[in-house]
């Protein structure tokens, strides 16, 4: 197939990861596929950022190696990887391509950003993902903006939150406040990433099942 370039995928870094896997060991080449395939909406479709939760255990790692490993497969991809909590044995951490969230920041509603949730400006996307980290780490509950590094609609999330005098439209793998067919095309291509992300994994030799 025809590898999509983006600032995050290369036909050529594709090529590198592939052959370089063979020499990893079994879990470390699960955790390999199983971040490339659930990263693939960022590394083969436009979205800003994807929120995963890995079990430590099932990859017999530690939070020091599984952050490792991160900082690893972000410099393959030219990606960032920010960890952002950790409970029963489940780290959850978001994989996001900077420019993407800072361009989604500098679009967002001074008065809902500011003004509302209380975020420092000017945004900053190093620094929104840090303040991120700080409130779910405080309050145990994950904050509903992270929806901005998620890539999706800014309408979408800021309605979702009761932030914009707008009603739900509809779904379309989230709820809908902005408009239905933009989201709905948006979901279609996030989609198409992953089953692309399956075909690569298919054709890598040895793959492990996922």
């Amino acid at each position: 197939m025809s590898l999509l370039t983006t600032p995050s995928l290369s036909s050529e870094s594709f090529t590198s990861w592939r052959r370089g896997i063979a020499v990893l060991s079994q879990s470390q080449k699960r955790f390999d596929e199983w971040f490339f395939l659930n990263a693939s909406t960022v590394l083969l479709s436009e979205k800003t950022g994807e929120l995963l939760s890995i079990d430590l255990s099932e990859f017999s790692m530690t939070e020091t190696d599984a952050t490792a490993n991160l900082q690893r497969l972000s410099e393959i991809w030219s990606v960032s990887c920010s960890v952002m909590y950790l409970s029963n044995g489940f780290l959850k951490f978001v994989v996001y391509q900077a420019e993407r969230l800072q361009a989604a920041l500098e679009q967002a509603p001074h008065c809902v950003m500011v003004d509302k949730l209380n975020y420092a400006a000017p945004l900053e996307a190093g620094a929104f993902m840090a303040e991120l980290r700080l409130r779910w780490n405080a309050t145990g509950e994950l904050p509903h903006e992270i929806g901005v590094a998620l890539g999706y609609p800014l309408e979408d999330v800021f309605g979702y939150m009761g932030l914009l005098p707008t009603a739900c439209k509809g779904m379309c793998g989230w709820q809908v406040y902005g408009c239905l067919k933009k989201s709905t095309e948006l979901s279609g291509r996030f989609n198409k990433a992953r089953c692309d992300a399956l075909v690569m994994l298919s054709k890598v030799a040895g793959s492990a099942e996922l």
